[in-house]
């Protein structure tokens, strides 16, 4: 599968990005967090200051029933799923 790049205009929740009005990105490999618990909101909080306003690479795994890709991402040449990934275990020690 082939890369695509994109710039995310905003941070929907701790696991989804959008890119472009109607066209969202998730997360692959990372579990959806309760929306609007402690744990989303420093999720989401740190998704937004790696990757608003940024470019970013992604590759889609797969599509979800709403259409929406499922990929992993890098944003200045690092993987941003297990960063987040991570990010989310350390918060629940």
């Amino acid at each position: 599968m082939s890369s695509r790049r994109a710039t995310v205009m905003r941070v929907y929740d701790s696991t989804t990005l959008i890119i472009r009005p109607n066209t969202a990105i998730k997360l692959y490999g990372i579990e959806p967090l309760k929306r609007g618990s402690e744990i989303e909101e420093k999720a989401k909080l740190r998704l937004e200051e790696l990757t608003l306003g940024k470019k970013i690479e992604f590759q889609t795994i797969e599509w979800d029933r709403l259409g929406r890709s499922i990929a992993i991402v890098k944003v200045d040449g690092f993987n941003l799923n297990e960063y987040l990934k991570k990010f989310i275990e350390d918060q629940k020690i």
